[in-house]
């Protein structure tokens, strides 16, 4: 479907930039395909997404994620 749009849109001159999309959509697979392809998707994730984990910290400044289980 990305590349028929892209190929759609590049008749016209436009870059695909962006792009949004239902939690049908919402795999690795498909994330990954997207960000080679430097196009910011909105996506969202499915029902078993979780935006905290315990064990877990955070560490905003340097974008990761640290282990303090032992």
């Amino acid at each position: 479907i990305v590349e028929l749009t892209e190929e759609n849109l590049n008749e016209n001159n436009i870059e695909l930039q962006e792009l949004l999309a239902d939690g049908g959509y919402s795999s690795g697979e498909a994330l990954a395909y997207l960000h080679q392809k430097n196009i910011n998707a909105y996506i969202p994730n499915f029902g078993q997404y979780k935006p905290e984990r315990e064990g877990f910290t955070f560490h905003k400044e340097e974008n990761y994620y640290q282990c303090t289980k032992p």
